[in-house]
């Protein structure tokens, strides 16, 4: 028992450690990719790495704490295991660590196939959303192929488990989709995977009304990881199966799950937007009964549905409604990278969207940091080649110079004005007797 105490402690600091450095600022994120991509890096500003007292510098000591953490996940302990498979995740957010895990990822690799053969429950969820990682950072080079094909039987015996955990079957459906997608190439793997996924959610499709809330979640994360692995697939491909897709996604808009619903609504728009690429005049012979019920969905009032459900829901099927009637897609901007180095991304297709998404899930609040230095993101969303890293004297410079935007409503500075007019009547009215 003292012994078990004593790990938890050491795991315990490990993790601390390793937040607390991914948390030190937007610049100081990560080494620098140096490896044969689309787009090349740029030399990297080996100022940002500062030295510390010992002269190890400050990205030696983030891969020592990395390296700690990779011998806790070998504890016989499973919290100290899981805690130390949550760590390496959050490191891997917060830096691109490339280069480390050219050297390491067998290593890893070898972590997380245990976890998922062995490991229950959240050791399976952490070991999963750890591969989605490690994929992630390695996206750019061949050794990503090599570890998805390492991890695909392990992540698909684990999903197609019936006796397995359904929060680690959900996360192994997500990692699965999204391995594929980054590292696969062989369209033989990926359609594979899609099948996989399929028999997840389309199996059970006349009992899905019935299923509680964990089902019906393992079912939402198995249909996006197989819309995810359709934007791989060429226009041609999708407008061949577009029909059978279109009867399933039509039968899961009745489901009582907003989720699932929702879900279901944006692959009825994603096959559309794919299938009008083959083919402009593409219709499906229940379009318009397909489109009354979309239309239901975008202004269902019901009051037994929850208002945030409500809300959602609606704002989710007005877009997938114009496109299915329209052939108009919803343009969404968003701003990525550190305050001096934005880039604006446009989003003006469901698979954008959709690919966004999947990697925000991922990535979390390592988002910002692997849009900006991750060589392999940055080639999917056609972002160029990543910024020069700054130094912490001119990132500080920067963040200086700039003028913070005055987020304060017309209304607020209407009442901020006469409040102060008031306070300055007050003031003059008031009289001192000497």
């Amino acid at each position: 028992m003292p012994r078990e105490k004593k790990i938890s402690r050491r795991a315990a600091a490990v993790a601390a450690a390793l937040v607390v450095g991914g948390e030190d600022d937007e610049t100081a994120s990560v080494s620098s990719d140096q490896t044969d991509s689309t787009a090349q890096l740029t030399d990297v500003n080996t100022e940002a790495f500062v030295s510390t007292d010992e002269g190890v510098s400050e990205l030696e000591a983030y891969e020592q704490k990395v390296r700690e953490a990779m011998d806790l996940a070998l504890e016989k302990s499973v919290h100290t295991r899981t805690n130390a498979l949550t760590s390496l995740t959050t490191a891997f957010q917060k830096r691109v660590l490339t280069p480390f895990l050219l050297d390491h990822h067998q290593t890893i690799c070898d972590l997380v196939e245990r976890s998922l053969r062995k490991g229950r429950g959240p050791e399976q969820v952490a070991a999963a959303r750890l591969a989605s990682l490690l994929v992630l950072s390695l996206s750019q080079v061949p050794e990503a192929e090599q570890v998805y094909k390492t991890l695909q039987p392990v992540l698909t015996v684990a999903l197609t488990d019936p006796s397995g955990p359904l929060a680690g079957r959900q996360e192994c459906a997500f990692t699965l989709a999204l391995s594929a997608f980054l590292a696969c190439h062989d369209l033989a793997d990926v359609t594979s995977a899609m099948n996989t996924l399929h028999s997840v959610f389309g199996g059970s499709l006349p009992k899905l009304p019935n299923h509680p809330p964990a089902v019906t979640a393992l079912h939402t994360a198995a249909l996006n990881g197989f819309c995810l692995l359709l934007c791989l697939l060429s226009p041609t491909s999708v407008y061949s199966m577009a029909n059978k897709l279109l009867r399933e996604m039509f039968d899961l808009l009745g489901c009582s799950d907003v989720d699932l619903r929702i879900q279901a609504g944006e692959a009825v728009a994603l096959l559309y937007e794919a299938a009008r690429s083959h083919n402009d005049d593409y219709y499906w012979n229940r379009g318009g009964e397909l489109c009354s019920v979309l239309k239901d969905l975008a202004t269902d009032s019901h009051k037994f549905r929850a208002k945030k459900d409500r809300k959602q829901q609606r704002a989710s099927f007005r877009d997938v409604v114009r496109t299915v009637e329209e052939e108009e897609v919803p343009c969404e901007t968003v701003s990525l990278g550190p305050q001096h180095q934005r880039q604006e991304l446009l989003l003006d297709t469901w698979s954008l969207k959709l690919q966004y998404s999947s990697l925000c899930r991922a990535l979390a609040q390592g988002l910002s940091i692997h849009f900006t230095f991750n060589i392999g993101v940055r080639d999917m969303f056609n972002l160029g080649p990543p910024p020069l890293q700054l130094d912490r004297n001119m990132a500080a410079l920067a963040r200086r110079n700039q003028k913070k935007p005055n987020h304060e409503s017309p209304a607020s500075k209407a009442r901020q004005m006469a409040r102060n007019k008031n306070r300055d009547n007050r003031a003059a009215a008031k009289t001192y007797d000497d």
